[in-house]
């Protein structure tokens, strides 16, 4: 965590969102400790310089769908297009116990605020979120080909108001 954060911050991000993407790391990783039944199968990496800062977290493990299915809740739930919509909701998760199910929420809605593409995959469905410079958020779901447990890759810039605070202009002699 201490070296994600500093990597990010090498990188030209406020210590602020640094602290974002290093806890974010740590809680996609810790899904995959608690939920991808292939604990061993996990990884994550990253890359940090030059105003970007890009990471995955993945598995092959037994994916969105199939976990949120040992909730009797979602135990009909067939589309994994659709699980991994809920699985980004407020409150949704395998455990059938309250209080599970909060941490990925604020998580990705932080994320959202300083990433430029975020993709989510799992089985047969993707959930891409995409900011364009105009700050607008987009999202979609897409069908894709078959993959065995998650991936999650997210693309972080330093905003260039940032960037501007980092590296002033130069002052013209007057």
């Amino acid at each position: 965590m201490i070296r994600t954060k500093r990597a990010a911050q090498d990188a030209g991000f406020p210590n602020d969102n640094a602290g974002k993407l290093a806890a974010a790391i740590a809680e996609f990783y810790s899904n995959v400790i608690e939920h991808s039944q292939s604990c061993s199968t996990g990884y994550v990496v990253f890359s940090a310089k030059n105003g970007t800062f890009e990471f995955v977290v993945a598995d092959s493990g037994i994916g969105v769908l199939n976990s949120l299915r040992t909730n009797p809740r979602f135990a009909d739930l067939s589309d994994s297009g659709r699980a991994l919509e809920l699985a980004l909701s407020e409150g949704v998760t395998r455990h059938t116990d309250p209080g599970h199910g909060n941490g990925f929420r604020p998580l990705f809605i932080g994320l959202a605020n300083i990433s430029r593409f975020i993709r989510f995959r799992s089985d047969d469905h993707s959930r891409e979120i995409i900011r364009a410079d105009d700050q607008n958020i987009r999202s979609i779901t897409r069908q894709g080909s078959k993959l065995r447990g998650f991936f999650c890759s997210v693309l972080c810039e330093v905003s260039p108001l940032s960037r501007q605070y980092l590296n002033p202009p130069s002052s013209a002699p007057g």
